[in-house]
């Protein structure tokens, strides 16, 4: 029989021993606060490492290159091109190092930027011409300098920007018929590309020399030890180079066909000794790298943009650099217009080429 509703009971709203069940704690809102900020916190994060890998994904397939467009065939020497980035040299088979990424680095005779849009051959020179090479695959970074007076072909561009032929003469002049911006860059990296048998070059830099001077102050200055006196140097003496010593110290130059080549020495002693210490801030912190691209960026011509930045501050935090920079071996003459001229050891630059941007193969 149904019970009468008065005597149903519902237990749990009346709990057993007259107990009252215990409220439930609110949050505090300081608590509330913490936990939201947390979340926010781990929430940028989260998105920021999302967006780093895919940046970072994006500039690798940006940078890299099979090698296959390469000419090496056009040596010479005791050598065979087989195709798809495959070499024999002496006996020896070769493969492209697809992981390589070839970044060219131009100091510019000028203290100030200045890009002439829709204008073309200007004033500046490229004194400084330096292929680095990030190599995340054998862990290093090997930098090669090659002095402004190599002879190699370059195009020629006339008033209007168009393409009218291609010349025979110093690796300088290549950046002055652009527009001392982006197109000057692309003529000079162009040059070093036929120089090193096609090798794609897909990022350069240019730097004129208040950017230079800015650098040099943002990390602190640099210490080099000059090889021979000359103004206020003294050979064998360690010397502080701030912003303000600096470009006596790498634009001096003896009026002989060896001047640039010890002027190349000194410009190697600073570019090493800031990649040194650039090496460093990127290795405890990669975004370091934009503040001091932010520094000198006014004076900088560039194709980088964020994912490649990134990309190669991540990669280069991994990589060791020697601290030394190789130089494409060659001979100093005094040309027909008493000009000097620096003519290229090809047996020399090949090995080279094979040594840093190929992989011996075990057949």
């Amino acid at each position: 029989m149904q019970r009468p509703d008065s005597q149903v009971h519902d237990r749990r709203s009346v709990p057993e021993s007259g107990h009252r069940a215990p409220k439930k704690k609110k949050m505090s809102k300081g608590t509330k606060a913490l936990l939201i900020i947390v979340c926010v916190i781990v929430a940028i994060a989260l998105l920021l490492v999302g967006t780093v890998l895919i940046l970072s994904a994006v500039g690798r397939n940006a940078l890299t290159d099979d090698g296959s467009g390469m000419m090496m065939e056009e040596y010479e020497g005791d050598a065979e091109s087989l195709g798809s980035g495959t070499v024999r040299y002496k006996g020896q088979l070769y493969q492209y190092n697809d992981e390589i990424i070839p970044i060219l680095l131009l100091g510019v005779d000028e203290h100030e930027k200045n890009v002439q849009e829709g204008e073309f051959g200007v004033a500046n020179q490229a004194d400084v011409n330096v292929l680095a090479a990030l190599d995340p695959k054998n862990r290093r970074i090997t930098m090669i300098s090659i002095s402004r007076d190599t002879m190699c072909e370059m195009d020629v561009l006339d008033d209007a920007g168009s393409h009218v032929g291609t010349a025979t003469a110093q690796l300088a002049l290549a950046y002055t018929y652009g527009d001392g911006g982006d197109v000057s860059c692309e003529l000079s990296a162009a040059a070093v590309s036929r120089l090193f048998y096609g090798l794609e070059i897909p990022v350069y830099a240019s730097i004129y020399m208040d950017g230079i001077t800015e650098l040099v102050d943002a990390v602190g200055g640099v210490t080099v030890t000059p090889d021979v006196s000359f103004g206020p140097f003294v050979a064998g003496r360690e010397t502080l180079l701030t912003g303000s010593n600096t470009e006596r110290y790498i634009r001096y130059r003896e009026s002989t066909t060896e001047g640039n080549n010890q002027r190349m020495q000194r410009q190697n002693q600073v570019l090493v000794a800031l990649v040194r210490q650039m090496l460093a801030s990127v290795k405890q912190n990669p975004a370091s790298v934009l503040n001091l691209y932010n520094n000198v960026s006014r004076n900088v011509t560039t194709n980088l943009d964020a994912s490649k930045i990134l990309y190669l501050a991540q990669q280069a935090a991994k990589l060791r650099f020697d601290g030394e920079i190789r130089n494409v071996a060659g001979e100093s003459v005094l040309g027909a217009q008493n000009h000097a001229e620096y003519q290229v050891d090809e047996q020399a630059l090949y090995e080279l080429i094979l040594d840093v941007f190929y992989d011996p193969v075990t057949e």
